[in-house]
């Protein structure tokens, strides 16, 4: 019996698209500000613990929601 060794590649999902991992050494809060500078709404945004989808690592990132002001 031999074992296969499957790497699972991380993958950031934000507003629908999915973006690329800048570095697997990074954290995934430094991701977060990492793309963050692309995309000033993801300020204030947390990143969700992973789901696994085929081969790959989806980390979803939520916007902040602010309340309404009134």
């Amino acid at each position: 019996m031999t074992a296969t060794v499957i790497t699972l590649t991380r993958v950031f999902r934000f507003g629908g698209r999915d973006l690329d991992d800048p570095s697997p050494d990074m954290t995934p809060a430094e991701v977060l500000r990492h793309y963050a500078r692309l995309f000033p709404r993801m300020l204030g945004a947390k990143v969700i613990e992973p789901v696994l989808e085929g081969d790959k690592h989806v980390y979803q990132i939520k916007e902040a929601h602010y309340g309404d002001k009134g």
